[in-house]
């Protein structure tokens, strides 16, 4: 169809006198013309419309034809070409988006410039007048027929410019030979309009025409760099509008031309990749540079992009350097062209930036190569030329496929090679609801139209089912008529949607003819569900138009994005889900009647939901929330954000991905929108999971946190090939792309217009007449060789290169690369031509083995809401197998892609099923795609699609699918075989517990029973019935007052006093948390209530809710474990923690205490949990992985996650158990006596576990060894015997044997001298009220005080126990003076005893009380209980029970519910390890920072921290401040991914007197970094906390037991790459390491730990038990050797030696870490059995070497880098002149010291005797800046635990040269100085490394930034002398004022003379203490003296000092 606007046709013949002409069947059809009443008109939406009619009925017209043409204004650079929308019956309907129908005041100037930043637009044009006059002269046959001049762009552009016409001026003029002038525009009527990416200059008012038009010009200009100002061309003149050409540079401003294209009619459209408002624009990588290449298509670059700010103007594509800046690589300024040969589009960009020296350009080209469904991919730096000033990129994507006519049905139509579909369904009104129909009235006719979307109108006058259209007359409401039955088949093409609905009632015509309706939806992004508008009635046929945000395409941002800083790429785009996936669904929990969901897509809107009766997701929403009211799921939020821009790095390292711009949230606050925000967090053993909450906000914003290994950094290392050439990992997803199934058994042929390739893939191609050939043409040449080939995973894409010979013009090289198609067969590539570049060639191979392959989300819901999860089914690393009655098998996975099968051809990629046939024959049965499905209760239906072609060539031609059907049943059993479908769809059936829906349990009355193993839970016991409620508080001091499955009792008269559970305050100001319930809640090991509709109107909108989670604490009883979680609550939502022995299982408890036959007494009560259990890896259990769950005297503590049975007191969790019966097992149950002593050793054994394999019940066996330095410990798993006893060890404090009684320190404090703990009783002093307990008998009362006297006692001022009569004489007697003399007994009793009373009336001696305390946890201080009396009656007995009697060992222990594991820190917690935290360069805080983990800090040198601070921070006049003491264990952030220290109770904050200082430490994972250092990041003044990061390996998630493959160079490593080398223990040659049995006398091991026994029965062993004579057994197979890393030990486990009675042998060595071990120590038997035998090998080598940071900050611009001196495999040595040895290190523990230095000394000497002495560990590293010297710095090595404190001193100093350290001085017997000269100290620019503190690191030292930083340090110079001197005088005149007393002056003088003028070490009566900073002038210490335990210090010294 040809139109013109406003005008006829006049160039296409057969179309003249016409305005619209249709060209059909070789002939032209006049469809319309301009009639005297034809004019441009609004539209009621507001479009333009023009509408051409014609008066002849052609041939094949009923009536006569009519076009209508409705002009609509898009958005600013986005106009297109006009499209024919309707063609029913001769009546056409033309839509064009054009900015020439948008008013003209934003797209116009009356200037020569037209600016508009907004849209990166600047045109100027003044140059090209600058008062010239252009003259143009036109032919005719050879002869001048006119000549045209013109002046454009005059600078005055009023009457009389311009050039002389006639009589007038004009802006042009045309004259012709006989004189005849005529203007054609005034200068004043100019117009310059940029409008559909044309630039055009227009002038009016010219002479009139005879048809009576003014005459214009219209001047358009075109883009060509190269022409300068170019020159203009005469175009035309059609009726009286003169029209000129002008190319010139000052038009390359934009765009040129449209964006799509049309070929061999195909229509091509690249606009979907436009990158406008808002979006990022399109990234490439370079990945020989790691620069970043910018892009957009069809227009300059994204303004809205930050990354785009350096680029030049205009630019459409830009490389963003390393060095910061950026270069254009080109401007948008060709139009797209095709290439047919290689059926692929081109868009070159031309004139970037200048390249090189010759005054070339920057240029790029891209090849657009057609993707199906590829709609985030992005495009591929390809190649670069030589000069590298042209780019040529790859970019395979859906935009590059032809648009296709299509329909489909259920009213959904899907574009599967754009990627994407269209669904009307949510347009669609329930057909069971009455009145469900749109209103159409038509303003012409006077009829209403009553119509539905795919689907009938209900409540009409229209009868008959199936009406999709009523059309009822306005006047007469009795005539009506349908219009057209409804219909579901959707139709599409180039953007419009169409519905018909045909068979309405006939026309009163002859012959009778039925109604139709049309139903054209058009895209308005912004529209919504928008309205339907009447159109036309003709030839029996109603138009209806509707715009509609449901027709547009869905709208995608890119989903990935380069890190500038790291130039990392992240790529989210696997998580994007098309239509057949569903949306990633989140299921919120708000209570027990209801359950909401919010369905999620990333970086797309959400895939529409089919909820026909419940609403629709807003078509444009990328997350839509949606709740159950019944039994029936309705939309609640249509649209809680959009995703409108794409992923972002957070500063922490997360992505944010933010949805904006929801619906309206606040009816009252029309700005305050729905929105969400979803934090990725790398997790790259997680792609299949999808969001998760900590709790659902009510309000209007939503964070959501999502672990994934999409998340993570793409890594380019994982490019490297798996062992076979053709086969590649995805280090992203970790599948592996296997291309072997490719290769030929010939050759490949692929046409190029004539010339021929041949090539194979992963082989030579047969048909090259060479073996190794892989690529050749038909003349003979050769390409690639097969065995010059590399296989690399490049830009999401496998690359497969071949090399090959040599040429002139350099190597060939061929490139294959691999891009999806997954509906090709598997083994049938398409292969093409891409181009020849040079010596390169390149080939696109099109193939399903290439498709990304991940898994789909494994959870879904039925229509109740029920949930159910199968992600359990899921393999990792083999597949389920199953075989039919034809001896096929199948071979499928569940929810993702089948891993490897060997010894089979199954593909790889993402298939779900494999077929192999009894014959060999192997067919993919379906690709992972689609979701689960739930059609109802207890069922779940997954089905695989799209597989090998079936029945191929035949009428019953299909694809292979799967189809598993999963059933509820309480057994798990292996998935069935059914059948196998004519369309060759396999049908399989699965009876599984995992079919069931969650077990979410619901109860009444206040109980619920587990329904695992059916046991009640009752919390009836906390229901309050008195007067009186639970009482909590929160950080704020806010008090919540709580019921438990009731009403509140305390409140009486406000909005709480009905029906509330919970409520905040009291009074008038009283809120309803909510509304009590006693349905207690039961799922996964958690107990809860949720109290509902509460106060309304939070926040506008909500009820308010509280949540009460109930967990088991066998301790914690009534309200104790009471608490109000403050990080999980908001303001509409409120949660409490009740911790509480009522939510556990039946517990019970055993003696924890043994005597062995020495008398000593070994007590592990501290190391039972009552809130917990312990958690034990066994990744290397026999029968496969399994976690262990112990409690020591105890049963297990029932948690979420280690639902064991009832009584274990020790659980095996089978990790790939899917039966929930199954997965948790009995490994023992609590005896009455559970510890024994055998041979030295307490054990602890529990029995009568499950019966295992053997018949036999599982036994568990602990063996306590005593290790003093180690608190509480945690045990560790050794192996698991054939008898199914489960053996553990555990060091641990407890067993070792008790100290005697402590002494007491006359505080009311005593000290455990065995674990350290101190116990402090002063908290139960009460100086206002005394404790009153009543004697036996009631004869006597006591009034007790604790650590202190009873005040205004009848006993006296000094009695701290009074006895009081009761009868007779009310007589008192003083029973004991108090004291605070606190004892600790070696029964671990602390006692307090009151001696010294009044006399006894019958015996000659005083009365005396003692108190005994006893441990009682959760009773809180207690209170004295009389015992009784001697017999005598003058001593008297009580005992307390009280919880701080107990030694609470607080765990070092975050446990993770996420991970499934605890995290310790007890490694960063060793005795002496304190750590320094550097300053940061903020200056958020001066000084230092000193911190240790889950302990006080220990004396440090010359630090004065308080007593009992964990932190502590030096300020800068020498005090120290504490930061906070340690009395809280940490935890885990499952949002921040951290495990959280927080350390409470510190010195007064500064500022806020009522606060103290607290800290804050998050631990992040960092494999690798097993210790490093803490850093500052913030300091919150309004809390008052300090806050640290620490990132090392510790708290990294536990990895797997490691197989080694080669232990003969003694070396093993394990997942965080540390390595341990164990090679100076192995045995010399011929030779064994031996140690004697226990059990077998006479026969000892010889042990070859890194090696094997060459022969015998010993042969490949490493253990061998041997006599004097001959091998007996070997134990244990060297080549079975795992390892286990349980820091800071290591395990090394030999298994499947000889058979043993029923098992094989094996043989352990516990390789404990002990840096005091001699090197050359020896293994000791742990543990031995028949056929078991364990060492334990204490060894330096089994320990990590400590590390430091190596940088020291030398002032506040500079630091000063040393890590290039500090060795990671030796250490520096020196001798001295005694020879004595020295051995160094910086920052690093010394790894090749003698024995007894230990890998965490930093400085050792080995003396000339053979004696070790550790001078200094790393842990004291301690840089100081020297005073005397400017380039000269002190780091300084401590060891103060040896006799003798010693240190070793390095002075760094200057030197030209690096030299190697060198001995200075001995200073005293334990004090060693050294000098170090480097060129690092020296401070020149030759060598310096001095690395700037600043934001840009790379600033060289003397450039422009040195000499300003200079100038800075004059100026503050300056400033310091001036205050110097101040001080000075000031110094004087204090001195003056001081010395005035002549005794003062006469001692001072004395002092100075005696003890400063030298250097005192040890005075008989003074302590000597060095200052840190010595002064000359002032001396370099301070005296003090020692008088008993005090100290006293010289007041006046420290005062002149």
């Amino acid at each position: 169809m040809y139109i013109n606007i406003c005008r006829d046709i006049s160039q296409t013949s057969g179309c003249q006198n016409s305005s619209a002409c249709l060209f059909q069947n070789s002939s032209n059809i006049l469809v319309g013309s301009i009639e005297p009443d034809t004019r441009l008109q609004f539209d009621r939406d507001g479009n333009l419309f023009l509408t051409y009619r014609s008066t002849a009925i052609p041939a094949g017209c009923t009536s006569a034809p009519s076009t209508k043409v409705t002009l609509r204004c898009p958005r600013r650079g986005m106009g297109d070409m006009p499209r024919l929308i309707s063609s029913h019956e001769c009546q056409y309907h033309v839509e064009w988006a054009t900015e020439y129908a948008c008013p003209a005041v934003d797209l116009v100037s009356h200037t020569c410039q037209l600016r508009q930043p907004e849209n990166n637009l600047a045109i100027d044009l003044r140059s090209l007048g600058a008062g010239q006059v252009v003259s143009i002269q036109v032919q005719e046959s050879g002869l001048p027929k006119y000549n045209y001049s013109l002046s454009i762009c005059s600078q005055n552009l009023t009457v009389g410019s311009g050039v002389a016409c006639g009589q007038q001026r004009a802006a042009a003029c045309q004259s012709d030979v006989s004189g005849l002038v005529k203007s054609l525009g005034l200068p004043e009527k100019q117009t310059l309009r940029y409008s559909d990416r044309q630039l055009s200059l227009t002038y009016e008012g010219g002479d009139p025409c005879s048809s009576g038009f003014q005459r214009k010009t219209i001047i358009n200009f075109h883009c060509n760099e190269s022409a300068g100002k170019g020159f203009m061309e005469f175009f035309g003149e059609d009726r009286c509008t003169y029209m000129f050409e002008w190319t010139t540079d000052l038009a390359c401003i934009a765009s040129p031309a449209i964006c799509h294209l049309s070929v061999n009619g195909a229509k091509y459209d690249l606009s979907r990749l436009i990158r406008t408002g808002g979006f990022n624009n399109w990234r490439a990588m370079d990945t020989e540079t790691s620069e970043t290449i910018i892009l957009n298509i069809c227009e300059s670059l994204s303004a809205s992009d930050r990354t785009a700010v350096g680029c030049p103007p205009g630019a459409a594509i830009c490389l963003l350097k390393n060095d910061s800046t950026s270069l254009s690589l080109g401007k948008f300024q060709i139009s797209p062209g095709f290439d047919d040969r290689t059926q692929s589009i081109s868009l070159s960009y031309t004139g970037g930036d200048t390249c090189g020296t010759r005054g070339s350009k920057y240029t790029a080209n891209i090849t657009f190569k057609c993707s199906p469904g590829a709609v985030e991919n992005e495009p591929t730096l390809l190649q670069k030329t030589s000069d590298g000033c042209h780019y040529e990129l790859v970019w395979f994507t859906a935009s590059a496929c032809p648009l296709a006519h299509l329909s489909g049905d259920n009213c959904r139509v899907e574009d599967s090679l754009a990627g994407y579909s269209f669904d009307l369904n949510p347009l669609s009104k329930p057909a069971t609801v009455p009145g469900s129909y749109y209103n159409v009235t038509n303003e012409y006719t006077e009829h209403s139209y009553f119509l539905n979307v795919c689907g009938p109108v209900t409540g009409t006058v229209c009868s008959g089912e199936n009406v999709g259209i009523c059309q009822v007359d306005n006047v007469d409401r009795r005539n009506y008529h349908n219009a057209g039955q409804a219909s579901r088949t959707l139709h599409y093409y180039n953007g419009v949607l169409k519905l018909v609905y045909e068979d309405g009632d006939v026309y009163r015509t002859v012959p009778p003819v039925a109604r139709k309706t049309e139903i054209e939806f058009l895209c308005d992004a912004e529209a919504g569900i928008g309205k339907p508008r009447f159109e036309s009635e003709a030839n029996f046929t109603y138009n209806i138009e509707w715009m509609t945000s449901y027709a547009c395409p869905p709208m995608f941002v890119d989903c990935s994005f380069v890190d500038l800083k790291t130039k990392n790429r992240y790529d989210l785009s696997p998580l994007a889900r098309k239509d057949a996936d569903g949306n990633w669904v989140l299921e919120i929990k708000t209570g027990i009647e209801s359950g909401r969901k919010l369905h999620i897509n990333v970086c797309r809107p959400v895939v529409a939901l089919n909820l026909p009766s419940s609403g629709a997701c807003d078509a444009n929403a990328g997350v839509c929330q949606t709740e159950y009211s019944g039994n029936r799921e309705k939309v609640k939020v249509a649209n809680y954000g959009r995703s409108l821009t794409g992923p972002r790095l957070s500063m922490d390292g997360k992505i944010i991905l933010e949805y904006t711009n929801g619906d309206i949230c606040d009816q009252r606050d029309a700005t305050l929108r729905y929105s969400t925000k979803i934090v990725f967090i790398c997790n790259r053993e997680i792609t299949t999971m999808g969001p998760s909450t900590n709790e659902f906000n009510p309000g209007c914003n939503q964070t959501l946190i999502w672990e994934t290994a999409f998340a993570c950094p793409e890594d380019s290392s994982g490019v490297t090939a798996t062992g076979n050439q053709c086969s590649i990992r995805d280090p992203m997803t970790g599948h592996t792309y296997d291309l072997q199934s490719l290769r030929a058994d010939k050759s490949y042929t692929v046409n190029n217009t004539g010339r021929i390739f041949k090539l194979n893939i992963c082989g030579p191609a047969a048909d090259c007449g060479n073996d190794s050939v892989a690529v050749c043409d038909d003349k003979g040449e050769h390409f690639g060789f097969s065995v010059n080939s590399s296989i690399r995973f490049s830009n999401d894409m496998v690359e497969l290169l071949y090399y090959g010979p040599d040429t002139a013009s350099g190597r060939r090289k061929v490139t294959l690369t691999f891009t999806c198609n997954d509906r090709l067969q598997q083994n049938s590539p398409r292969i093409t031509f891409v181009k020849e570049e040079g010596t390169a060639l390149l080939f696109d191979v099109e193939t399903p083995l290439a498709c990304l392959s991940f898994a789909i989300d494994c959870q879904t819901f039925d229509g109740m809401g029920n949930r159910y999860d199968l992600t359990p089914l899921m393999k990792l690393n083999d597949n389920w197998i199953v075989e039919d009655q034809r001896r096929n098998r199948y071979y499928i996975n569940i929810c993702r892609p089948i891993n490897s099968v060997n010894s089979t051809a199954c593909p790889g990629g993402a298939v779900g099923g494999c077929q192999v046939t009894s014959t060999g024959e192997v067919f993919n049965m379906g690709y992972v795609q689609g979701r689960l499905i739930a059609p109802e209760l207890n069922s779940v239906t997954m089905q695989y699609q799209n597989g090998d072609i079936c029945h191929n060539g035949t009428d019953r031609e299909s694809r292979r699918s799967t189809r598993i059907t999963f059933y509820c049943s309480g057994r798990h059993q292996a998935p069935i075989f059914v059948k196998e479908e004519d369309d060759c769809s396999y049908v399989f059936d699965w009876l599984t517990p995992f079919a069931c829906p969650i077990q979410h349990v619901i109860g009444e009355n206040c109980t619920v029973r587990d329904p695992l193993y059916q046991v009640p839970f009752d919390l009836r016991g906390l229901t309050k019935a008195g007067d009186d409620d639970y009482i909590v508080y929160d950080e704020s001091r806010r008090n919540f007052t709580l019921n438990v499955c009731g009403a509140l009792r305390s409140h009486r008269n406000d909005s709480c006093a009905i029906n509330a559970g919970a409520c905040l305050g009291h009074g008038d100001s009283a809120i309803n948390l909510g509304n009590y319930t006693s349905r207690l809640e039961y799922e996964d090991g958690e107990l809860k209530l949720f109290y509902s509709d509460g106060k309304e109107s939070c926040n506008g909108k909500w009820n308010r809710t509280a949540t009460i989670m109930f967990s088991c604490d066998h301790s914690k009883h009534g309200a104790s474990g009471l608490s109000y979680l403050d990080e999980k609550s908001s303001d509409c939502s409120h949660w409490f923690e009740w911790q509480t022995s009522v939510a556990c299982l039946p517990f019970s408890q055993a003696e924890c205490s043994i005597t062995d036959d020495k008398g000593n007494v070994f007590n592990f009560e501290r190391l039972t949990m009552s809130d917990d259990n312990y958690e034990i890896d066994g990744s290397d259990a026999p029968n496969g992985p399994a976690k262990f769950i112990i409690n020591v005297c105890t049963t297990l503590v029932h948690t979420k996650g280690a639902l064991c049975p009832p009584n274990s007191a020790a659980c095996m969790i089978k990790v790939n158990e899917t039966d929930p019966k199954k997965r948790y097992v009995s490994i023992g149950r609590l005896n009455r006596t559970v510890l024994s002593y055998e041979d030295g050793h307490v054990v602890l054994s529990y029995d009568g576990g499950a019966e295992c394999s053997s018949r036999q019940n599982a036994k568990t066996v602990v063996q306590f060894d005593c290790a003093p330095g180690v608190s509480v410990g945690r045990p560790e798993y050794v192996m698991t015997d054939a008898a199914c006893v489960h053996h553990f060890v555990w060091s641990t404090r407890a067993a070792c044997v008790l100290n005697t009684t402590a002494a007491p320190s006359g505080d009311c404090s005593v000290q455990d001298p065995n674990t350290g703990h101190v116990y402090n009783l002063s908290g139960l002093r009460n100086d206002v009220e005394p404790y009153v307990v009543n004697g036996s008998q009631f004869e006597h009362s006591y009034l007790l005080n604790v650590c202190g006297p009873l005040l205004n006692s009848s006993c006296g001022n000094n009695s701290g126990s009074c006895q009081m009569e009761r009868l007779g004489q009310n007589r008192s007697f003083n029973a004991g003076l108090s004291n605070a003399f606190l004892l600790y007994e070696s029964s671990g009793l602390l006692k307090l005893i009151y001696s010294n009373g009044t006399m006894c009336h019958h015996v000659t001696k005083p009365r005396m009380t003692t108190i005994t305390f006893i441990c009682a946890v959760g009773v809180g201080k207690g209170k004295p209980q009389f015992i009784g009396e001697d017999p005598d009656g003058c001593s008297y007995f009580f005992s307390w029970h009280t919880d701080l009697a107990c030694d609470h060992e607080i765990r070092c222990v975050a446990h993770s519910d996420e991970h499934e594991q605890d995290f310790d820190l007890s490694p960063l917690s060793a005795e002496n390890a304190e750590y320094t935290a550097p300053v940061n360069a903020t200056g958020a805080a001066s000084g230092a920072f000193f911190l240790s983990v889950c302990r006080p800090l220990s004396p440090i040198y010359k630090k004065f921290c308080p007593p009992g601070a964990t932190v502590c921070r030096e300020e800068t006049e020498g005090q120290y401040v504490s930061l906070g003491s340690f009395n809280s264990g940490p935890v885990y952030d499952p949002v921040a991914k951290a495990v959280v220290l927080v350390y409470g109770n510190g010195s007064k904050c500064a500022g806020k007197p009522s606060l103290l200082w607290k800290t804050k430490i998050n631990f992040f994972c960092r494999p690798g970094q097993p210790e490093n250092l803490p850093k500052l990041v913030g300091v919150d003044e309004n809390v008052c906390e300090y806050q640290f990061e620490w990132i090392t390996s510790v708290v990294c998630p536990s990895v797997p037991s490691v197989k080694v493959t080669n232990f003969t160079d003694c070396i093993v490593k394990d997942a965080n790459q540390n390595q341990y080398n164990f090679s100076a223990l192995m045995s010399p040659t011929g030779r064994y390491i031996q140690a004697p049995s226990r059990l077998h006398p006479g026969h000892k091991y010889n042990i070859s730990l890194c090696g094997a026994f060459p022969s015998g029965v010993c042969a490949s062993s490493a253990v061998c038990r041997v006599n004097d004579t001959s091998q007996i057994t070997a134990y244990g197979n060297s080549r079975s050797l795992t390892t286990v890393f349980e820091l800071p030990d290591v395990k090394l486990s030999y298994r499947y030696g000889v058979r043993c009675l029923k098992e094989n042998t094996s043989a352990v060595f516990l390789m404990e870490c002990d840096q005091l071990a001699p090197r050359d120590s020896k293994p000791l038997i742990y543990a031995e059995e028949e056929c078991f035998v364990m060492f334990k090998w204490s060894t330096p080598f089994a320990c990590l070497p400590k590390v430091k940071p190596c940088k020291f900050r030398y002032n506040s611009n500079w630091v000063i880098d040393f890590s290039r001196y500090s060795l990671k495999t030796s250490s520096w040595k020196i001798n001295d002149t005694h020879g004595n040895r020295y051995f160094l290190n910086l920052c690093h523990g010394i790894s090749d010291g003698p024995s007894g230095c230990g890998n965490d000394m930093a400085a050792c000497q080995l003396r000339v005797d053979g004696s070790v002495r550790r001078l200094g560990s790393v842990d004291s590293q301690w840089f100081t800046k020297s005073i005397e010297a400017e380039n000269s710095l002190t780091v300084e090595y401590s060891h103060p635990f040896d006799k003798v404190s010693c240190r070793a001193r390095i002075e760094l100093v200057c030197g030209l040269e690096n030299e190697e350290p060198r001995f200075k001085r001995t200073v005293d017997d334990c004090t060693v100085e050294f000098e170090w000269k480097m060129n690092l100290m020296c401070g020149t620019t030759g060598n310096l490394t001095l690395i700037p503190a600043t934001e840009n690191p790379k600033t060289p030292v003397g450039s422009s930034n040195s000499g300003r930083q200079e100038r800075g340090n004059a100026g503050s110079q300056a400033v310091v002398i001036a205050i110097s001197v101040l001080a000075s005088i000031v110094l004087v005149l204090v001195l003056i004022l001081a010395f005035r007393n002549p005794s003062r002056r006469a001692a001072f003088t004395r002092k100075v003379t005696s003890c400063f003028g030298r250097r005192k070490r040890s005075l008989s009566s003074l302590q000597y203490t060095a200052l840190s900073n010595r002064d000359l002038n002032e001396g370099d210490g301070l005296l003090s003296q020692n008088s008993g335990n005090i100290q006293h210090y010289d007041s006046d010294d420290d005062l002149m000092l």
